[in-house]
């Protein structure tokens, strides 16, 4: 799955939020508002979204089950599970 990310401004934003915070919700679009005046922004995502990247980032987490996981992605992919 790919996620796509679009950048708004935030005027743009302003205007137009109930629309863009639908199409978040119903997408897997990440919008990024860049800040005035400064390299930072803001990045909008659902929370389905916000909630695997947490998932994947606390299972990736750990040696021991970037292995595990690993090896159950080779096993899947020669067809190899039980």
């Amino acid at each position: 799955m790919y996620m796509i990310m679009r950048d708004i401004t935030i005027s743009n934003l302003r205007n137009r939020i109930n629309y863009f915070f639908n199409l978040v919700t119903t997408s897997s679009e990440v919008l990024i508002i860049p800040m005035t005046n400064t390299d930072d922004a803001v990045v909008i995502l659902s929370l389905k979204e916000y909630y695997a990247l947490t998932e994947t980032n606390y299972l990736m987490s750990s040696e021991a089950n970037r292995q595990r996981l690993l090896e159950s992605i080779a096993q899947l992919a020669e067809e190899k599970t039980k």
